[in-house]
Order: structure tokens, then sequence, then C-alpha cells
């Protein structure tokens, strides 16, 4: 089966098991997937939709304009606002096991939040990949958790009812302030006379550690001291944020189109004290608007979910030129694979290997085509 399906809702179960009234408010947390959302839509009341990044939220608005549903709004976010705790006759979730047990975790108990007293969440897991997990962290959320239904490549359908309000507000208040006393993981990295200090998060890229990739690209990186520079698809902001502590001149745009990836960026901006430094949320290179930069940085995305997706990588290395001085240069890392000289020479007369471990290559561009 392909990799992309197990992120897709199989639709004959909701169908087959969750009845939906005419006023119903139904929140949807499908990650990837539009189905269900739609799916909802044209049966509910009122339909919530919540996404963690830009794109998924833009694809979900053009799916429901282009079939017409009423009833559905769509939200950048991961939790529903307070005042909706508690209003939400049902939930769709699609445990997004691609980011990792603890993002399931969070989302089972933004669902229990949600939901009213006697509402049911209805959440699909694949059985070998974290289902049971899964479905015991519903357990801690939930008084009743079910098996209604088993669909296509191993996938399963739980309900789950009597959510407990507090366990699951007292979960998410954990989430959202990381600092209120509980231990937390703090990564240091030593580069170049600065020493940035960094929260890594479940559900945003490199969760566990610094990623040796972003290691490689900081290692070869040569640019002028005051330089602006963008960090483009920034994560925790590893690279963005050593480039702005080596160097106060310097002022650095950190973006990334997910909401988490951006929030946890301006935390780390925050806890190492970086005044030079702006994280705006937005997909490419919308949130710079015309802005141009000495320099662009990027590791650059391969994947969209589990699925192997290189086009926004590509969109990133076409659209440099745009956003670069004359003088302008690039700077993307790799996996040492992945085909990016061809569109790097169509975006810059001058491409060179700047660096390589074996496994991942730095790219250095100069001579952007048809920039400003």
């Amino acid at each position: 089966m392909a990799g992309s399906d197990v992120q897709r809702f199989y639709l004959p179960l909701l169908e087959r098991q969750v009845s939906l009234a005419r006023g119903a408010r139904v929140l949807d947390l499908g990650y990837y997937d539009p189905s269900a959302a739609l799916w909802a839509a044209r049966r509910a009341g009122y339909v919530l939709a919540l996404r963690p990044s830009v794109d998924l939220a833009i694809d979900l608005e053009r799916a429901g304009q282009a079939e017409g549903v009423s009833h559905l709004e769509v939200r950048l976010a991961t939790r529903p606002n307070t005042e909706e705790v508690g209003t939400f006759d049902v939930v769709l979730l699609l445990a997004p096991f691609f980011l990792g047990n603890a993002p399931v975790r969070e989302a089972l108990a933004a669902a229990a939040a949600a939901l009213k007293p006697d509402g049911a969440l209805y959440f699909q897991v694949h059985r070998r990949r974290g289902g049971e997990t899964h479905v015991r962290s519903a357990s801690e959320f939930f008084g009743g958790v079910e098996l209604v239904g088993i669909g296509g490549g191993q996938r399963r359908l739980h309900r789950a009812t009597a959510p407990k309000t507090s366990a699951a507000m007292a979960a998410i208040g954990a989430v959202a302030q990381p600092e209120s006393g509980r231990p937390e993981s703090l990564h240091q990295l030593e580069w170049r006379g600065a020493t940035v200090r960094l929260r890594l998060a479940a559900g945003v890229f490199a969760a566990r550690g610094i990623d040796p990739g972003s290691r490689l690209l900081l290692n070869a990186v040569e640019i002028e001291p005051g330089s602006r520079i963008l960090d483009l698809g920034c994560g925790a902001g590893t690279i963005g944020l050593a480039l702005a502590a080596s160097d106060p001149r310097a002022r650095v745009v950190l973006v990334d189109n997910s909401k988490p990836a951006a929030d946890l960026a301006r935390e780390n901006a925050a806890r190492n004290g970086l005044k030079n430094v702006e994280v705006p949320l937005g997909d490419g290179y919308a949130p710079v608007g015309n802005r141009a930069f000495d320099a662009i940085v990027s590791n650059l995305p391969a994947h969209r979910g589990l699925q192997h997706d290189t086009s926004a990588a590509e969109r990133f290395i076409f659209e440099a030129p745009k956003h670069l001085r004359r003088t302008g240069e690039a700077w993307f890392v790799a996996n040492r694979a992945l085909p990016y000289e061809l569109p790097a020479t169509r975006a810059f007369r001058q491409v060179r290997l700047a660096a390589t471990d074996g496994r991942y290559k730095v790219l250095h561009c100069t001579e952007p085509r048809s920039s400003r």
C-alpha cells in the first residue's frame, strides 16, 4: 500500500459508524487528509477543521470551495480556542502517527477538551504504526474506548466517549506552557563563538536532536557580516538563530508554514535573547513579500508527512532569485541523493558543491538569474 494512503481516512468506516445530526458541531483533525472534513460538512451543522500548517489549511479551503460545501471553517491551529472547550458533539481524528507518539497524545487531549460531556471522538489508527499505543493514550482522556470498525490497509476506527475534561485540560496546559516548571530538554549548539540553546519538540522537524544536515550547512556557510538573511523552512530555528547569534549586526528572518514550528522558533529566539530576528508564519516566500536578502539558507524539505515530496524544495530554489539582491547567494542542504543541482542551475548561474558528508550535501548558489 502506498505510504500516502495511511495518511487518509478510510471513509467507508466513517459512513458506516458515524451518524451526524443536522445541527451537530464537528471538530476535524485530519492533518493531510481533507476527506473527513468535506464529508462532515455535507452532513453536520458546523465543521471546524484545524490544520497545523498554512499549505494544509489552503488545500482544504480550496477543496471545500471546489465541492461547494457549506458550514466548513478552516483554521490554522492544533487545538480549539479556550471558549470552544466543551462545545463539540463529535471529533474526527486521524492519529498523526507520522509525527510521533507525543503529537498523537496531544491531539487526543485536545479532542477530549473540545467535546461536550456526551460527545464522541472517532479516531483512526494504523495497527502496525503505534495503534495499540494510541488507544492506550486515548484511555488517559476518555472513560470509554472501543473498536468500532476495521478498514483497508490495517486501519482501525475507534470511538471514545466520556471525555475526562480535567485531565485533557491539564495536558493541553502542559503542552502550551513548556516553561511552567516541568523539566525540559535543551540542546546546545556551539558555533563560531556563539552558543545557542534550543528546545526541540515532537511534531517539528528534527525533534530528537540537532539535524546533521543543518550542522553541515552551518559548517560550510560563509556570509558577510551585517547581512540580511532568510532562513526558509526554519523548523525550531537551528540555522537562522545560530547565524543571528554569531552576528548581532545581521538581520535574520525565519519562516515556516507550520504553526508549531514557527511558535517554537520564536520561543527559542526569546530564550537566547536574540533581538535581530523575526519569525513570520507562512508558506514559502509569501511572508516576506518583496523584501530582498543578501543570503537565503534552507534545509530543504523532502517529505509531506510520510510521502516523499520535493516540490516545496524545488519551489524554494526556483523562487530564490526574486528575493535576492543582485549579489545575493543561497545555501541549500539536502540529502545527497536528491538531484537539486538541475533546478539550482536554472535559478543561478553558478552552483557549486560546498560540502558533503556522504549523506548530505550543501549547494552554494550565486549569480541569481532574473533577480531584481
